[in-house]
């Protein structure tokens, strides 16, 4: 295969809507749960890989994902953290789940005699960070590590009293097909 170099581009890119401020925003204010979800991976170099996992960005070229996270950077933080981002990506919580970055997953087991109601798990699950863009009725809310989920299933039990057995989480292990073919 060939190999190709190329150098930074750093040529405008339009930005699309009020995302960048938005995002800016999220990084001044940093809350524990919810979307956007913001992971930066400092390496030796001094270098940052930026990967935000944010629905917003459904329908949104992956290039222009990244010009609005460098945006971002630059409103909330200046130029010089910006410079030393290497790599920035932004998914949606099912591009992240499809390239197994999110293995835990919170669901709830509701009993008919629990305290809560469908609705009410379902808006909880948004409000800690839930994707709706597989299907809106059933809201998917993943992590990247079990310690992530098990802090929004506490999250969760104290934002719904009377609620803790109801949460249950959940670990993507692979396809049958994967471990029968060993």
């Amino acid at each position: 295969m060939p190999r190709k170099k190329r150098g930074v581009e750093e040529r405008a890119r339009p930005m699309s809507g009020d995302l960048a401020e938005r995002l800016a925003e999220e990084l001044r204010r940093s809350r524990e749960s919810g979307q956007p979800v913001i992971d930066e991976q400092e390496f030796p170099t001094g270098k940052i890989r930026v990967t935000v996992i944010w629905d917003e960005w459904d329908r949104l070229p992956l290039e222009d994902r990244t010009a609005v996270i460098l945006r971002a950077y630059d409103l909330a933080e200046g130029h010089g953290l910006r410079d030393r981002i290497a790599l920035a990506s932004g998914l949606t919580v099912p591009e992240a789940y499809a390239a197994g970055m999110l293995p835990f997953q919170i669901i709830p087991a509701l009993r008919r005699d629990d305290a809560v109601t469908p609705e009410q798990c379902r808006q909880a699950m948004i409000d800690e960070g839930a994707s709706v863009l597989l299907a809106a009725d059933k809201p998917q809310l993943r992590f990247a590590t079990e310690d992530e989920a098990e802090a929004a299933r506490k999250r969760l039990a104290q934002r719904l009293p009377n609620s803790d057995q109801v949460w249950v989480i959940t670990q993507e292990v692979g396809k049958v097909e994967d471990w029968a073919s060993r």
